[in-house]
């Protein structure tokens, strides 16, 4: 899952740690039918088949690994990476890579990323079932309820099948980065229910952003949603969304209570007691169990 505060990225407990990769942010398929008239169906990205590419799958070049005609050490050399991350965002599968930065083509990519210039796009790999299925009017479609995804290529956006137009490869810049995905939502559990879970929970951290695919814009400030859709804004600095950020893991940690009393005491005796009220405010707003106490 994806979270933002204050143009922090948030999707898996970790964060970019050195010099020696780049992360980048890429929609694997928009869903569409593509230039073979194939589509590529929302199942297909079911629990075991993002798994099993989360576990084997790699990031390369114009499916350049899987060229029959190329050697072994040709095709190793259009590996870029692997996967850290997915996610689904506007109903699109997206992908959180890790590059190696030195790589030449990753070299080459980089002065494209770095001016946030759509110029690359991507398409998933590996073995897939096509069925034939007729729409309400007759008409024939193919689609593919099922992948065997091991690989994602980047490549020019005019060469990808399945493409939009947009930032279909968004480089994240490290400075400003970290991951953070819950594996388990029910450790927030504290005579409390979760509601909507994953979901609510980014609503809770969603910062602004522009319309456009992937474009964040970073601010001070971070949107929390009712479930009426009423927005309510709540403005946090830079070190404030960095003790948000430590305080929604110390809460998964269980070593920030979510009981109200205890949680302000908790930041009183941290002399942050105005944090304390702000953050409980937000975080209350979409942990409070059906009786109305968080």
């Amino acid at each position: 899952m994806l979270f933002q505060v204050n143009g922090l990225e948030i999707s898996n407990l970790q964060k970019s740690s050195d010099n020696k990769t780049v992360q980048v942010d890429i929609i694997a398929n928009h869903l569409t039918e593509d230039t073979d008239g194939e589509t590529v169906l929302k199942e297909a990205f079911d629990k075991e088949t993002v798994n099993e590419f989360m576990d084997i799958g790699v990031i390369e070049f114009w499916h350049e690994s899987k060229q029959p005609l190329l050697s072994k050490a040709e095709k190793m050399e259009n590996i870029l990476g692997t996967p850290v991350a997915f996610r689904w965002e506007n109903g699109k599968p997206v992908v959180t890579a890790s590059l190696t930065k030195s790589h030449p083509i990753v070299q080459k990519m980089l002065p494209h990323l770095e001016a946030g210039q759509p110029v690359y796009a991507a398409s998933i790999g590996g073995s897939k079932v096509v069925l034939e299925a007729k729409d309400s009017n007759g008409g024939k479609h193919r689609i593919i309820p099922k992948i065997r995804w091991d690989h994602l290529a980047i490549a020019p956006a005019n060469s990808v099948i399945n493409r939009e137009s947009g930032m279909n490869v968004r480089l994240l810049q490290k400075a400003n980065d970290i991951m953070c995905e819950f594996d388990d939502m029910n450790s927030f559990r504290n005579n409390s229910n979760i509601i909507e879970q994953e979901e609510v929970l980014m609503k809770a951290l969603m910062a602004p952003s522009s319309t456009g695919d992937l474009q964040n814009t970073s601010g001070g400030v971070v949107t929390k949603q009712s479930l009426e859709k009423k927005p309510v804004n709540l403005t946090f600095g830079e070190d404030e969304s960095m003790m948000l950020l430590d305080t929604i893991i110390g809460i998964k940690e269980r070593r920030i209570p979510t009981e109200k009393n205890k949680y302000m005491k908790h930041f009183e005796e941290k002399k942050k007691k105005d944090f304390g009220d702000k953050s409980y405010r937000l975080i209350n707003k979409f942990f409070k169990s059906k009786k109305g106490a968080m």
